[in-house]
């Protein structure tokens, strides 16, 4: 299994990039030689609450959307039937504070951008608001239209944006909404999302100025033509609805689609735009342990929809170690079947609440490892290929054996600081140590699987001698250098 955006171990954390995958490119084309149609009408509906005085990069974000906004005009052709909505420009904690700064109409470059330029952030976030204030613009119209709201935070206002796109939708409104996040990673963007599939739009995650310029351009560039097909994933966990990851790439492996369904029936399943084609798709599930990748290829025909159930249910892995009888701390790892990729890992330690250690994981092929923490050398022990099934558990244990070498350094009694090298029946080296004067460190003392050993003492400063050793399970050997006696 390859790996998936990132390392598992680092997975949870790092909600930014699943935002960030939405980013969908690409949009209908027309026959050759059909005369192209004037461009769908635009509305802009922009962020412009307190929270746009944050600062990415050390670039406050009300500075970089004028930018990229003044950009975004620049390029758009001309006969472009434009307007622009701003909230949170006015007042502070005021719920109703949204303008149609820029009525439908014609595109004035100028106009448009002195406008936006001169937005002042100050209040709060009424997406709901402001999105039923861009549907009540667009009545009447007699062409459909492209919605593209862009916002640095979630409804603060007590307002359910994606429930106002559905009635519109409900109502008859020929439009498209798309919705970009700006600066949102990390948070819990289900709304915004599902406001985006209401609106028969994509979710288009922007973490930075370069992410938020190719994002608005994208919307721009799908119009109100967001392809007839679809990739209908729906993630399940134990029978409940779970938070998922999708990415969708082409044969090129270029990045065409992507979304988040969280656990929400208002995302999940999500639904991903995508034209005619064959393309592979990768899910990850979210905030589980294991084998966590379902990698599959779909084709698109004819606007046709692909659905997908993909099912992480888990089950539990019990792992206990003992060393001589007793509890005992020992790392261990939790493998993909077949690759050296981690699924799971920690310690046992060595009381009853960590071991047997409980692992939650999802179903599927195994392998374990342990590796001991209190017997010198190396102690890795593979306990086998295992299967876990959905809703059970499946234990498996081990069992250390040691014993105990003490190395005494002395000249006739007297304490004597000199290091000590501890090497294998095969010559590899198990462990040093430094003797120094004191009772507390000399005699030197090895916890040591059984087995034959070489111990090399070089006193410090001074000579050097060695001596071999037999351990037995359970059992302490005691091992004294008079170097006077050399």
């Amino acid at each position: 299994m390859k790996k998936f955006w990132t390392s598992r171990r680092a997975l949870v954390c790092s909600l930014t990039m699943l935002v960030s995958l939405a980013l969908i490119a690409g949009s209908s084309l027309r026959a050759a030689g059909q005369e192209a149609e004037p461009p769908a009408p635009l509305l802009l509906i922009l962020d412009a609450s307190g929270s746009m005085w944050g600062q990415i990069g050390g670039e406050n974000k009300i500075v970089i959307a004028r930018r990229v906004v003044g950009d975004l005009i620049d390029d758009l052709p001309e006969g472009q039937q434009i307007g622009l909505i701003a909230y949170g420009h006015r007042r502070e904690g005021d719920c109703d504070d949204i303008e149609t700064v820029t009525p439908m109409g014609g595109l004035d470059r100028a106009t448009f951008k002195s406008t936006v330029d001169a937005l002042n952030p100050k209040g709060k976030t009424p997406i709901t608001k402001s999105v039923k204030k861009a549907f009540a613009l667009l009545e009447g119209s007699d062409r459909a239209a492209t919605v593209i709201l862009v916002s640095d935070g979630l409804e603060t206002c007590d307002g359910d944006p994606c429930a106002a796109v559905r009635l519109a939708k409900d109502q008859g409104l020929d439009f498209v909404m798309h919705v970009v996040g700006f600066d949102v990673a990390g948070e819990d963007t289900s709304s915004l999302q599902c406001a985006a599939q209401a609106g028969g739009g994509l979710f288009l995650g922007a973490e930075n100025a370069a992410e938020l310029s190719g994002a608005l351009d994208r919307a721009v560039a799908m119009s109100a033509d967001v392809p007839a097909g679809r990739l209908a994933v729906e993630g399940i966990r134990n029978g409940e609805l779970h938070d998922v990851g999708i990415v969708v790439t082409d044969r090129e492996g270029e990045m065409v689609g992507g979304a988040r369904t969280y656990a929400s029936v208002d995302t999940n399943p999500s639904s991903i735009p995508l034209p005619d084609g064959v393309f592979d798709v990768k899910v990850q599930a979210i905030g589980v342990k294991g084998d966590i990748v379902r990698e599959f290829e779909i084709e698109i025909q004819d606007g046709s929809t692909v659905e997908r159930t993909e099912d992480f249910s888990t089950g539990e892995l019990s792992i206990g170690v003992t060393r001589n009888g007793e509890l005992s701390d020992a790392v261990y790892n939790v493998l993909v079947a077949g690759t050296r990729e981690e699924a799971a890992g920690g310690r046992t330690y060595t009381g009853p609440k960590h071991n047997p250690a409980r692992v939650t994981i999802t179903a599927g092929d195994y392998e374990v490892e342990v590796r001991s923490v209190e017997i010198e050398g190396e102690t890795r022990v593979a306990l086998g290929r295992l299967k876990v099934e959905p809703g059970g558990l499946t234990e498996l244990s081990h069992e250390y054996s040691s014993g105990t070498l003490e190395v005494k350094v002395h000249r006739s009694g007297t304490l004597t600081d000199s290091t000590v090298q501890l090497y294998d029946a095969g010559g590899k080296v198990v462990d040093g140590a430094r003797t120094y004067t004191s009772e507390t460190s000399n005699p030197a003392t090895f916890v040591v699987a059984p087995g034959d050993y070489r111990i090399v003492v070089q006193e410090i400063r001074g000579v050097k001698t060695e001596a071999k050793a037999t351990v037995a399970a359970t059992a302490t050997v005691e091992q004294s250098f008079d170097l006077d006696k050399l």
